[in-house]
């Protein structure tokens, strides 16, 4: 999976984090809690229908949706739901982790399924490795950001944490991966 593969994979789940911060200003947490489970559902649905089969990370992500959402609304605290992200993240730090880290590289054997007619050389694979370790890192901080803004930061500081910061560190990687991938073709 490239890493823009893996960016459309994870910006489905943060929809129903923007539409939970939006209800929740406007109505309250609860009915934000709610709204947020409708949309992740319809989500759902909406790939189902559309690609005639669910890709596993909208599963897992519609599932700790309804898993945390569920909680909060049971404990009456949002903190759960807040956390979702975090635990997404978290699940992505470890499949990104054994593909960097390990013999076993299931971010390869991902990306083959979208990259089906395309022959992966030893270079190729070797960026990707380096581009997981990084990816490992980022995620790492990014779902600690998120943890730790959920206990001692404000409402707004937990969304554009969990939500803006995360494509501003991913873009900053991607633009500094662009800027010297063109340097080092200038320099040959």
């Amino acid at each position: 999976m490239n890493k823009v593969n893996l960016l459309k994979q994870l910006l489905p789940g943060l929809l129903p984090v923007l539409i939970f911060i939006i209800a929740d200003e406007y109505f309250g947490t609860q009915i934000g809690i709610i709204v947020a489970v409708i949309v992740g559902v319809l989500e759902l649905i909406y790939f189902y229908v559309k690609e005639h089969r669910i890709e596993r990370f909208v599963i897992i992500d519609t599932f700790l949706l309804l898993f945390f959402s569920g909680l909060s609304l049971l404990l009456d605290n949002d903190s759960f739901f807040k956390l979702k992200p975090a635990f997404m993240e978290l699940i992505m730090v470890i499949v990104l982790g054994i593909s960097a880290f390990s013999p076993k590289n299931i971010m390869l054997n991902m990306s083959q399924r979208f990259m089906k007619d395309i022959e992966i050389t030893d270079i190729m694979r070797q960026k990707m490795r380096q581009s997981s370790q990084v990816l490992f890192f980022i995620f790492l901080f990014h779902s600690s950001l998120i943890i730790y803004s959920v206990y001692y930061m404000s409402q707004e500081a937990w969304a554009f944490i969990s939500t803006a910061l995360f494509y501003i560190i991913i873009g900053i990687y991607f633009l500094f991966e662009l800027v010297r991938n063109k340097y080092l073709l200038r320099k040959k």
